[in-house]
């Protein structure tokens, strides 16, 4: 639960807020590169660290803690894999840099989330000329999951105060013990996709005309900067990659 608070939007006036959806992209993009192209622990420590000033002058560092705090099992989970299949010093690096690279990766989406609404992101989607249908769909799953853990928490919790525990028996017990909440989840969100269907309906979704917004997303002075540093970095640390031949 606390991972996906991590990725819901929080309408806050910050000045990450007010950056153009396409900046924030462009960054998490260029991370997601390096992340992967590097493997260097220390090069991905620092581009863990790039989302830090994001996060301060965001306001959102309460959520960006959550989220980190939730994939703790997660990273363990990965650093104690790699660690098993690579039992030596290089395995123990290996591991650490695989673990870093998904931190680093979580926190650089999480901020683009955070800090972007929806339908700005949406119509940045729509100026950089993707399909709106396609724009729809990937928007309405972003707004989706927070939703889903609210639904999953209220589910969990009423069962529990019929009695259901969850965490008591072996393995196959446990996994028994959840299927008293999927089976509402899944009831709920089938009926909350008909009514999301209606509703669309209902707005002439698919009418064969040119969309328009009520506001418009356009690069402001703020953006111009962030980007050229960016790109910068991103440049800088290929380079580095090229010439001084670092992992």
């Amino acid at each position: 639960m606390q991972v996906l608070r991590g990725f819901e939007y929080r309408g806050i006036d910050s000045p990450v807020h007010r950056l153009d959806p396409r900046v924030k992209l462009i960054y998490s993009l260029c991370s997601m590169i390096l992340v992967l192209i590097y493997t260097n622990g220390l090069v991905l420590a620092a581009i863990f660290l790039t989302s830090m000033p994001f996060v301060l002058l965001g306001h959102v560092m309460k959520r960006w803690l959550q989220m980190l705090k939730g994939l703790i099992p997660l990273l363990v989970l990965i650093f104690a894999v790699n660690v098993l299949f690579a039992p030596n010093v290089e395995g123990m690096a290996y591991a650490t840099s695989m673990t870093l690279r998904f931190l680093a990766l979580s926190s650089t989406f999480s901020i683009v989330f955070l800090t972007t609404a929806p339908d700005t992101m949406a119509m940045a989607f729509v100026k950089m000329g993707i399909p709106y249908e396609y724009t729809l769909a990937f928007t309405m799953a972003v707004r989706f999951l927070p939703t889903l853990a609210r639904d999953l928490q209220r589910i969990i919790d009423a069962q529990r105060s019929r009695g259901l525990e969850l965490e008591k028996g072996n393995i196959l017990r446990r996994i028994r013990n959840f299927i008293p909440i999927l089976v509402p989840l899944m009831v709920y969100e089938i009926r909350r996709s008909f009514q999301i269907a209606e509703s669309m309906e209902s707005r002439g979704f698919g009418f064969p005309r040119r969309r328009t917004f009520l506001h418009e997303v356009k690069f402001s002075r703020n953006d111009y900067l962030v980007l050229m540093l960016t790109l910068m970095l991103f440049s800088a640390l290929i380079m580095v990659k090229i010439v001084l031949r670092v992992s």
